[in-house]
């Protein structure tokens, strides 16, 4: 209990003094607080009104197959100097100087050496690749590419030089984490005109046999071109099944029955067959034809259809 006497044994002035002091430390403290809390939500100001840069890849708004490369400024304030920086620079094909066996070129995607200034929501944005053909070189090019983009908030200018921060972000470019290329595509009416115009040619050409062939009158010579018809109608059959049930064409030759070629009206026979009419600088039996399939007693039978749309692309395997 001695130490509860000397406390209250303490003079009123020595209170005073020690409250004075108190309040000093508590003053003190008071102000380191404000003065970080000050400093924390100027640098978070300053954060947030300084210039963000990105760098992604994205797909094309135009053409789905198509990737860019896009360099955008997210932040408040604009971005200046902004420079590329790779370990491994990005590549591509040079499509454009295949050689006759194929084989393409590998070349680096050409970047500018710098974008002068990009404001804010502003971007900048090259055509990359097409993804089908770069599926198509498979390992052959690299797919991921780890990169970064400098920047500053501030322009370079001459004579003195005003302080500027400088900026730097990391970015992944990865094909792999694209979406497949795979995809469902939509005739456009460009596509859909250029096949109704094949259509139309076939029939032509269809037509124009016909008008020669029926001007023979001989039963042997009708014969032949008859099983001619039937053997292409059949083998085009067998593809379509083949293609719809994913199973082998069965190429059994058809036993044509000789017999000795004339002229009809003064257009040989031998010279316009079915199978030998140009259609687009394809065979009659290689080009489809809508109609339904016809069985050996020359009747209509049913049969599924499989109609595959899509644009045929080089090979560069």
């Amino acid at each position: 209990m001695d130490w509860f006497r000397d406390v209250t044994d303490i003079s009123a002035g020595a209170w005073t003094a020690l409250a004075a002091w108190l309040a000093v430390v508590a003053g003190v403290a008071a102000l380191v607080y404000a003065w970080r809390q000050y400093q924390r939500a100027r640098e978070q100001t300053a954060e947030a009104l300084q210039p963000n840069v990105a760098m992604f890849m994205e797909p094309s708004a135009t053409d789905w197959h198509l990737v860019e490369l896009v360099v955008k400024n997210f932040g408040r304030t604009p971005a200046y100097g902004i420079r590329f920086d790779f370990a491994n620079p990005p590549t591509v094909g040079k499509y454009e100087s295949a050689y006759e066996d194929r084989y393409v070129d590998i070349a680096q995607l050409n970047l500018p050496a710098e974008i002068p200034y990009l404001a804010p929501s502003q971007e900048w944005r090259i055509v990359w690749d097409s993804a089908l053909d770069r599926r198509e070189l498979g390992e052959a090019i690299a797919s991921r590419f780890d990169g970064a983009v400098t920047y500053y908030d501030e322009p370079k200018t001459g004579g003195r030089r005003k302080q500027r921060n400088q900026f730097r972000s990391t970015a992944v470019l990865d094909w792999a984490t694209l979406h497949p290329v795979e995809r469902l595509e939509l005739l456009t009416t460009h596509d859909l005109a250029r096949q109704e115009k094949q259509k139309l040619e076939l029939l032509r050409n269809l037509l124009t046999y016909y008008h020669y062939a029926t001007s023979e009158s001989r039963e042997e010579v009708l014969r032949v071109e008859i099983n001619r018809v039937r053997a292409a109608a059949d083998e085009l059959r067998e593809r379509y099944r083949a293609e719809y049930n994913h199973t082998p064409v069965n190429h059994t030759p058809v036993n044509h029955t000789p017999v000795a070629r004339v002229p009809i009206n003064q257009a040989p026979v031998n010279h316009t067959p079915v199978a030998r009419v140009p259609i687009n600088q394809a065979p009659v039996n290689q080009a489809p034809v809508n109609q339904a399939p016809v069985n050996a007693n020359g009747a209509f039978e049913d049969a599924h259809t499989t109609i595959i749309n899509g644009r045929h692309r080089r090979d560069l395997a």
